[in-house]
């Protein structure tokens, strides 16, 4: 009887001391369901089903956008990393629909549909972007990808340089990926999208408007 109550108290006592599992703290999430969102979920399961693949035969061009503004890193940030400040400054967005949000580890992730009126030619086509931010605050920099038919996927990676004398230069990296026949096409009207928007972001905080 003394061993087996021995024995209880040593592994209540084991129990006790031993280091307990913590499970990792869940995500933060608010959820913004909407006629959108299914389109959103369905598109994105195609760009993540092709993400690594190795039999992708889209062509790919990259794009480096630098611009420097005269306002502080702070200011910049705030305003640049907003993608609502996008509405009205970028030629083709006419609307964004947030579907989730999520705070995990210092990352702030949204997902969301960007409308957007895109001149092809002499028609303009409704475009509904499917897309995700990622924002690492504590760094100063974000990246996201969209993905939107014909099967064109965009990737942006947009980081933020205090220069020390007011002023802060922001960097965007633009990797497109579409049909080699639309290749050119993608990336030159992209590119030109994103360097409007960038100038009329530079336009705005320096003026304070934004």
């Amino acid at each position: 009887m003394k061993f087996v109550m021995g024995c209880a108290l040593t592994v209540v006592a084991s129990a006790l001391s031993s280091p307990v599992a913590h499970a990792e703290p869940a995500p933060s999430c608010s959820e913004s369901a909407n006629g959108y969102t299914p389109e959103w979920q369905a598109s994105w399961s195609i760009y993540e089903a092709e993400q690594g693949d190795s039999s992708d035969g889209r062509a790919s061009v990259e794009a480096d956008l630098p611009i420097t503004i005269a306002a502080g890193l702070d200011k910049v940030w705030a305003v640049y990393s907003d993608i609502r400040n996008d509405i009205g400054r970028h030629p083709f967005l006419k609307d964004v629909i947030t579907h989730r949000t999520c705070d995990e580890d210092g990352v702030r992730v949204t997902d969301f549909t960007a409308l957007e009126d895109i001149p092809m030619g002499p028609v303009t086509f409704p475009g509904h972007t499917q897309a995700q931010q990622r924002v690492h605050a504590a760094e100063h920099y974000y990246t996201s990808d969209s993905w939107d038919v014909p099967n064109i996927t965009t990737h942006q990676r947009i980081t933020f340089t205090d220069n020390g004398d007011g002023t802060t230069t922001v960097d965007e990296r633009l990797t497109f990926l579409a049909d080699p026949a639309l290749i050119q096409f993608t990336a030159d009207n992209g590119t030109a999208s994103h360097r409007a928007y960038q100038l009329a972001l530079k336009r705005d905080i320096e003026n304070g408007t934004l």
